[in-house]
């Protein structure tokens, strides 16, 4: 076992200060004559650079930012500006617009209205044959009028009402002509009135026409009116369809065209046989198709049967009576 002395222990205890301090002499003799890179010293330097830098970005990157931020402000301020100066110019282009084509059409109406080439001095007509040309361009009572007044639903209607004018249609165009179609009542028998003592044109509707001229008797139906009755043009003969009934006899008897009319017994006339002749009653237009198949059996009857009778009777269809001939018993007989 080894004691150590105090001194030792001093002695110990001093060396490690001196070994330190002639290190650090040498170290700082050897630093003296050897001059090193200051390594440290520069990454010292480059943080501090590097801190300086970094605490700039902040404010570059906010100068940055806000550029933008007053540009766009700057822009967003003018918007407005402009954008009135647009509507104001849009505006005042409608307006213009809206003038010229205003002033455009008071120029076409005054144009149109004072023109000689809009006014109407003539009209064409077709389909007139037993009316005047000149009296439906009267009856329009277009002539002189300017092309835009006209309304052709009215003159056609006006037209209409002329006597003898079933439908009438016009139609016009730029700069003045009017072009007028009619379709005539067409006539379709004579009938007689012995108490004027004159003819009268009718259609098929019993419509008395103003047609004037005389008919050929072959084709021409007839019929004698002896009741007290007195037409006039326009008027519609009555009973109503008495005109269709004789259309429909005549048609079935060929070789008849004239016909009576009588105010007690209707409608009659004369049928023909061999060598001898008699009337047949046939009244009104009811049942007259019954009435003509009755009258055609009964005729060829009495043909078969040599019989020439006074007269037919076939007024009431279901009770056909004919007369007995002269010469016969007394007190007719059926």
């Amino acid at each position: 076992m080894r004691i150590r002395l105090a001194d030792e222990d001093r002695s110990h205890r001093d060396r490690p200060a001196n070994r330190k301090r002639s290190k650090s002499r040498r170290g700082r003799t050897f630093q003296a004559a050897v001059p090193m890179p200051q390594a440290p010293a520069r990454r010292a330097g480059a943080r501090r650079a590097q801190a300086s830098r970094g605490s700039a970005a902040p404010d570059k990157e906010r100068a940055r930012r806000s550029r933008p931020a007053i540009r766009k402000r700057t822009k967003a301020e003018g918007q407005p500006a402009r954008a009135q100066a647009r509507a104001s110019a849009s505006s005042l282009a409608v307006r213009l617009g809206v003038l010229l084509l205003l002033g455009l059409l008071v120029a076409g109406v005054v144009y149109g209205s004072t023109d000689a080439q809009f006014f109407v001095y003539q009209a064409g007509v077709i389909g007139a044959q037993h009316l005047s040309a000149e009296g439906i361009y009267q009856a329009a009572e277009i002539h002189e009028q300017n092309i835009f007044w006209v309304d052709p639903a009215d003159v056609a209607q006006r037209i209409a009402r002329l006597d003898g004018v079933k439908v009438a249609r016009v139609r016009c165009e730029l700069p003045a002509v009017v072009t007028i179609e009619v379709e005539e009542r067409q006539p379709k028998l004579m009938w007689r009135t012995v108490s004027q003592g004159r003819d009268w044109w009718l259609d098929e509707e019993g419509m008395v026409l103003p047609y004037h001229g005389d008919a050929q008797a072959a084709e021409t139906l007839f019929v004698v009116d002896s009741s007290q009755r007195e037409l006039d043009f326009g008027q519609e003969i009555q009973p109503e369809g008495i005109v269709a009934s004789v259309i429909q006899l005549a048609a079935a008897l060929p070789q008849s065209r004239i016909f009576f009319y009588d105010g007690e017994r209707g409608l009659s006339f004369t049928q023909k046989g061999e060598g001898a002749e008699w009337p047949v009653y046939v009244g009104s237009s009811e049942d007259l198709q019954l009435k003509i198949q009755v009258m055609q059996t009964l005729t060829a009857h009495l043909e078969a049967n040599n019989i020439t009778p006074r007269y037919v009777d076939v007024r009431w269809a279901a009770h056909p009576v004919y007369g007995r001939p002269v010469g016969e018993t007394a007190g007719g007989g059926q």
